[in-house]
């Protein structure tokens, strides 16, 4: 027997989003202070490419009433937008800073995400029958 949320609450989906979005927005304005570099891994950006490309997922979870286009447009927008809303935050507080290269990794993680769900789309969608039937008709 598998979970599925139901499709009458999408406000519980919405609520998780902006749990998860609230979360990503916490995590970027607290004083974490000097955080550890490593020349060869640029751990700093992939977070930011894992964090935004996490936004698009959970919007797009939560719009599951839109058409699938509408959809994705709709989580692009609002990761990038995060992000670069983010940035300008950032730079108002003292213990932070604003960073193009930032905005930049959130961007490709969104596109990177975005990618994946089309590609899931195409892998797990049903073939369509030679003769326009519905598939098993």
């Amino acid at each position: 027997m598998t979970w599925r949320m139901p499709a009458s609450r999408p406000w519980v989906r919405r609520a998780l989003a902006l749990a998860y979005l609230a979360g990503v927005f916490w995590l970027g304005m607290i004083d974490l202070g000097p955080l550890p570099l490593d020349e060869r891994l640029p751990t700093d950006k992939l977070g930011h490419m894992g964090a935004f490309g996490g936004v698009v997922v959970v919007v797009e979870l939560a719009l599951l009433e839109l058409g699938a286009t509408r959809r994705r447009a709709w989580a692009f927008l609002a990761s990038v937008g995060a992000g670069g809303l983010l940035e300008l935050v950032q730079a108002a507080l003292p213990h932070r800073s604003a960073d193009v290269g930032d905005w930049v990794a959130d961007c490709i993680g969104a596109v990177l995400a975005l990618g994946l769900s089309l590609a899931f789309a195409r892998l797990f969608s049903a073939p369509a029958s030679p003769d326009g039937a519905a598939p098993g008709v």
